[in-house]
Formats: structure tokens, sequence, C-alpha cells
């Protein structure tokens, strides 16, 4: 299962070929990352054949009950009724909702609506909201519907998006975002490796749109920190073809190589990459929750990770409750997500936004309008992912 492009959250990856983003005012089934994307780069992909997540709701999704008009509130808007958006906008629903529970009453109250697209309806739905009294919207679960609502009148209280508009979108001084982004998660890798004494670098991509990005994402900062690439090998993701990578590394002198792959991409190339030479990944070629034995072929793959994944017993992961049914690791991130869009929203509200959180997805902090993350240093040791100790 593939995050293309929220996230995103973020975010199941896409293994389409590399193209240029749809048309403005378009949501493709490919626009969605996350988170990964939720930007797993940014954007989130329909999942299938996973766990449906349990809903309380009538099957027909209604809109929340209007709440007293004039009353302060924070208004969710979520694609919950979407036909291909509403598994994962449930996700991150849920998470939101656990952690306006585990805040208590010395909250405001959260107004949750369920829209079937983020095109007009979303931008109905802010101004309906902010009619009936909301102090926060929170909302633009795609690429789209961040950028749509950046530029509607929305922003006359503060908006938190929850994935990146397309670079270059202007966002006005009340928008804010926050997102799955793999694209970052390669940037800190690329910053992980430099800071443990590598300094040049093979990259294995795969012909995907969502691994050419990752691979351009590491590639930009780590030629910026001063590493230099000394090749690149493009894996068609054939088991037949992964002892093809063995033989063509041999031919490159390199100090460690990067895994622009999938999980299962990685498991296969892992083991004809010499266990001499570090190899650097972010989340989309490791799944925390799969058996050792599954992840046993990643042996010494270091990466960024969530601490909801390794480190459960942190303060700030383990106050919010784990999910009540078994989720797959992507709807996972988008639940741990979802607890941190709330956990922001209220750092809106209260007014700290320069102080850092401790986020159960990363350590955020404000950089001008988006919330930057963070992730902790991992590593597969034994087929288990375990937190890497500071250098």
């Amino acid at each position: 299962m593939r995050f293309n492009a929220l996230l995103p959250f973020l975010f199941a990856f896409a293994a389409s070929a590399f193209s240029a983003d749809p048309p403005p005012g378009t949501t493709s089934s490919d626009d969605i990352d996350p988170a990964t994307g939720l930007s797993r780069s940014s954007v989130v992909r329909p999942l299938t054949g996973v766990p449906a997540v349990p809903d309380s709701r009538p099957a027909s999704v209604q809109p929340a009950p209007p709440l007293q008009p004039g009353r302060p509130h924070v208004a969710l808007i979520l694609p919950t009724a979407s036909p291909t958006l509403g598994r994962l906008a449930e996700t991150v629903r849920q998470g939101f909702a656990a952690a306006a529970e585990a805040a208590g009453r010395e909250t405001y109250p959260v107004s949750a609506t369920a829209i079937d697209n983020e095109q007009a309806a979303l931008v109905t739905s802010c101004a309906t909201a902010q009619a009936a009294g909301a102090i926060l919207i929170v909302g633009g679960l795609t690429r789209d519907g961040a950028a749509l609502l950046a530029q509607s009148g929305c922003a006359r209280v503060p908006i938190l998006a929850l994935n990146e508009p397309a670079p270059g979108t202007d966002l006005p001084a009340n928008v804010f975002t926050l997102s799955l982004s793999l694209e970052q998660e390669a940037r800190q890798a690329a910053l992980l490796a430099v800071a443990e004494g590598r300094h040049t670098a093979v990259v294995i991509h795969s012909p995907s749109q969502l691994s050419r990005r990752v691979q351009e994402a590491f590639e930009r900062e780590w030629t910026r920190a001063a590493g230099e690439v000394r090749g690149r090998l493009v894996f068609s993701g054939s088991v037949e073809d992964a002892p093809i990578v063995r033989d063509r590394l041999a031919g490159v002198n390199a100090d460690m190589v990067f895994l622009a792959l999938d999980a299962p991409e990685a498991r296969a190339v892992r083991p004809y990459v010499s266990g001499m030479l570090p190899v650097y990944a972010t989340s989309m070629s490791i799944n925390p929750r799969a058996e050792a034995i599954v992840n046993v072929d990643l042996q010494g793959v270091r990466y960024v990770e969530m601490p909801w994944f390794i480190q459960p017993d942190h303060p700030a992961v383990m106050i919010y409750p784990q999910p009540k049914a078994a989720l797959s690791v992507e709807q996972e991130r988008l639940y741990a997500f979802g607890i941190d869009a709330f956990r922001i929203g209220m750092v809106l509200l209260r007014g700290d936004r320069k102080a850092p959180l401790d986020g159960v997805t990363a350590r955020i902090q404000l950089e001008g309008n988006h919330f930057a993350r963070t992730l902790n240093p991992a590593e597969v040791d034994g087929g288990r992912v375990i937190p890497l100790r500071p250098q």
C-alpha cells in the first residue's frame, strides 16, 4: 500500500510514472500524500484492501448538529463523506477527537463537518462555520483543498491546513500548514547522514512519481550540505531484478546508499547492498509495525520516524489512546497526525506559536507559516525498529 504525493498524511505510495502535478482545482487519486503523504509527499491517495475504520455514525453521513449560534468553537472540516478520501479523513477525525477528549473540558468544543469534496463544499462549510462562531478552521486534507482555503475569504480567523499547497501559493498571515511529508523526511535523512560523516552517496529509486520526489528532495538537501551524488540506480520493482543492484553498486565508489523505495522494494534490494555500506531511507521504506521476520532484510537501514511508533513511553505519546481497531500503518500515521493537528490548533488559539511542541508525529516548530516536523532518527536492528541514541 502506498501514499502518493498528505501527508500526506501520509501518508499507500503510488507507482505511477513521474509527472507534473495536475492543473489547479483538481484532486486526482494520485494527488494525495498522509501522508503519506497528506503529503506523505503532501498529498493523500485512497487506500484499498486495508481494515475499515470503525465509525459509530450512521451509514448515511450527516453534517454535525449545529452548535448554539455564536458559540466559540473549533471547526474541523474533512471529506469523510467522500467515496475516495472518506476512510483516510475519518482516521484523521478520530485522532483529532481522541486528542480533544484527552484535553478535557479545558478547551473549546469541536464541531466536525463531513463534506464529500474539497472544492465548493469546503469553502461553503468554512463560511458557515465562521457564521456559527468558529474561532479556528481545520481542514484542507489535500493539496488542492489547502490551496483553496488559503485563497478563500475564510482567513478572517486562523486556519490550519492539513497539507501544503503547491509551491508558490501565497499564504495569508492567518493561514498555517501542517503536513505529513516524505520530502521533509528525505531532507532530514540527508542531514542525518551528513552528521554521521557520510559524504558520497548512491541513490536507488523506482520509476514512480513519489519515489522520484523523495529522490529529488534528498539530493537537493544532500548537495546543499556538501554531499556528492556518485550514482543513481533505477529499480524496476521486480524481485528478479534485485541482484542487478549488487553488480551496479560494485562499480561505484560511495560511502552510503539512499533508498527512495517503498517497503516491498526496499526489502528486495537491501540484501544486495554490502553490509559494509551504510543505508539510509525514509519511512516510505519501513513498516514499523511489521513482524521482525518481515523487516529482517532491512538490517541496519537508518531513517527518521514518528515518536508514536518508536517511543511509546514518551510522555507526549502515552496520554493518547491507541486506535480502537487494527489499522494499516498508513492509517495509523494519519490517526497520529490527527492528534497533532488538534494540539497545533490549540497552540494557534493560545498564541504561543513560536514554542516547539513535542508531538506524537515529531517535534514541531513554526517556520514562517508552516509547522515543520523534525522526526526521530531510527534504525532497523534484528527486524525491529529502534530509536537511535543521540551522537
